[in-house]
């Protein structure tokens, strides 16, 4: 199975240049962390879009199975994983104030994905 977890979130008033920087810096490193069943695919800025709470930043992952999520949650826990340190760190640059835009979108690869036609009864 194919996944992208899209998060979206906004940046602390006055820390977006730092966080460019820290990305910058930083990503190589962000990918090599992660934990089996997940690839980081990237930290994207939105350029223009519809949504209206989303917020300004998009991480997007790939994960190989719903499974993935439960290893990631282990991964997070678990002080001393390179996978905790990177995002411990990442996280000084969020926005925390829970007023704040945020999303966390979960998308199947279409082949990958039970699909049915529903018609109408006659």
């Amino acid at each position: 199975m194919r996944f992208i977890q899209e998060t979206g979130f906004c940046v602390r008033a006055g820390r977006a240049e730092a966080f460019q920087k820290w990305m910058a810096a930083n990503e190589e490193r962000i990918a090599a962390a992660y934990p089996p069943g997940m690839s980081y695919i990237g930290m994207f800025t939105s350029v223009f879009t519809s949504e209206k709470t989303a917020g300004t930043y998009r991480l997007l992952e790939g994960l190989d199975s719903y499974a993935a999520l439960d290893t990631a949650s282990a991964a997070q826990k678990d002080p001393d994983s390179a996978y905790a340190q990177v995002w411990r760190e990442a996280m000084q640059f969020m926005d925390p104030d829970p007023k704040a835009d945020w999303s966390v979108t979960l998308l199947k690869a279409v082949v990958d994905a039970a699909i049915w036609d529903v018609t109408p009864e006659a």
